[in-house]
């Protein structure tokens, strides 16, 4: 499924496009939640092959994968990044690089403001040449909030990224607005 909802159309986002797996009403929502918020990590498998089967054609290449850093808090309760080894599945089946140097730059979740970036990108000289000119897909598995995406699609835009997709296996609506934007 696939749609835009008003508020997409005139919010002015970062990030390029936002391809999903499905919405909050899917039969997959079990599966990720095991996988993303409870820590049970057999369940990529199973969610990389959903992926695989019906998404990987839908949508133009890229040439990086960044997985989606997350508070350090939440990685240490699940005991690993679950945005990492989504992207690993991915990278390895689609044979695209996979840049890791940017998993710490989400000091606190906290942070996450409307206008307020809760990402730390220190600017060094080999990373904004690793991703210079480059199309880059953000791998995310759970999406509530535009907000985070568009901040670190600013991020890497500002670093001379050309082009940012994000991939979200599930994207839940806003619980205030009841807004979704699932763009493609």
């Amino acid at each position: 499924m696939t749609w835009v909802c008003k508020r997409c159309k005139v919010a002015k986002w970062a990030f390029d496009t936002t391809h999903s797996l499905s919405s909050e009403n899917s039969r997959l929502v079990p599966l990720v939640k095991k996988f993303h918020l409870h820590g049970n990590l057999k369940q990529s498998r199973g969610i990389f092959i959903v992926w695989n089967q019906f998404m990987s054609q839908e949508f133009l290449p890229v040439d990086l994968l960044i997985p989606l850093p997350e508070p350090i808090k939440i990685t240490q309760l699940r005991g690993f990044q679950s945005n990492l080894e989504i992207a690993k599945l991915l990278a390895k089946q689609r044979n695209t690089p996979l840049l890791l140097t940017l998993l710490d730059s989400y000091p606190n979740e906290n942070t996450l403001t409307p206008t307020n970036s809760p990402f730390q990108i220190k600017s060094k000289q080999e990373l904004i040449k690793s991703i210079r000119n480059l199309r880059i897909g953000v791998v995310g598995n759970h999406m509530q909030s535009e907000y985070i995406y568009h901040h670190f699609a600013k991020e890497l835009k500002s670093l001379g990224a050309l082009w940012v997709s994000n991939w979200i296996m599930i994207r839940v609506p806003n619980q205030k607005t009841q807004t979704c934007s699932i763009l493609s």
